[in-house]
């Protein structure tokens, strides 16, 4: 059992200006989990932000909700290091109080770090009362808070959300573009059939990736003959190992013939993606 006067050390090791000290100090509190809980919650209101924030951190990973009260209060520190740390360790102890105020700074924070930070804790809260405000961060003029509140819409299954989703098809930022069809494929309304259609031709391969994964959750078969060619024609392995695995999970009998001749792909992970596709669908290749 950890003495309070090695936690103490370890609290203190937080201060330290190398990184590597600061980090195993961190880490080790972490180890000693409820042992190491007040003298964290008690860091939480060191002079120091650097303490500050690896406190939340440490907190976020022991993920003991006694810690929930104090990190809400973290989110109002001066520190944005400390407000995003506290922000990430809410959205992991997956306390619901923790909405609101991470909806107020997603929607008003002047730093785009932190309110991409609020937004994924958001995700990770997987609240439906966040979908309104995630919905209008898919405007924000930061690319990475669009894209991090496009893969939070993913985890709410808000139908709400599809049409706002929809647009970001077409956003300029291709993470954008990536995470939208991800999450469109988990939220699985046919609404989104043909954008995520249109989407298999994005010059991105990993969106068309993304695009062809999704169609494979919807199980339309309006998809197949698109998907077909996408993994005849594209140059991209992954896009063909997507559309493959999309083709297995529509389930429909129509796409033998295009995953038979996908056997002769040149790329080992594309075969073994049709391997399991034509298996899906009953055929056996001797």
């Amino acid at each position: 059992m950890s003495s309070t006067t090695d936690i103490a050390m370890l609290i203190h090791q937080l201060e330290s200006p190398d990184y590597d000290t600061q980090q195993s100090a961190a880490i080790h509190l972490i180890e000693r989990e409820q042992a190491a809980m007040e003298a964290t919650l008690a860091a939480l209101e060191h002079s120091n932000p650097q303490v500050r924030y690896l406190a939340a951190w440490v907190l976020g990973e022991i993920g003991d909700r006694r810690a929930v009260e104090p990190l809400l209060r973290a989110l109002q520190d001066k520190d944005t290091r400390v407000q995003d740390w506290a922000a990430k360790a809410l959205g992991e102890l997956g306390d619901r109080r923790a909405v609101p105020p991470l909806k107020t700074l997603l929607k008003t924070h002047t730093d785009p770090g932190t309110r991409r930070h609020a937004a994924t804790a958001l995700g990770w809260l997987a609240d439906p009362y966040a979908a309104e405000a995630l919905v209008a961060a898919l405007g924000d003029s930061d690319a990475p808070v669009r894209s991090a509140a496009a893969e939070a819409l993913g985890r709410l299954n808000v139908r709400s959300a599809v049409p706002a989703l929809i647009k970001c098809l077409k956003d300029s930022d291709e993470w954008v573009r990536i995470r939208a069809a991800h999450a469109l494929g988990e939220l699985g309304y046919l609404e989104a059939l043909t954008p995520l259609i249109e989407a298999l031709a994005d010059p991105v391969e990993w969106v068309r990736y993304n695009a062809a994964w999704a169609l494979g959750e919807l199980k339309d078969n309006r998809a197949l003959d698109k998907l077909t060619d996408l993994l005849k024609t594209d140059s991209s392995p992954n896009a063909r190992r997507s559309a493959a695995g999309a083709l297995g999970r529509i389930g429909d009998d129509r796409a033998v013939e295009g995953l038979v001749a996908a056997l002769g792909d040149k790329d080992d992970s594309v075969l073994e993606a049709v391997d399991r596709a034509l298996q899906r669908l009953g055929y056996t290749v001797d």
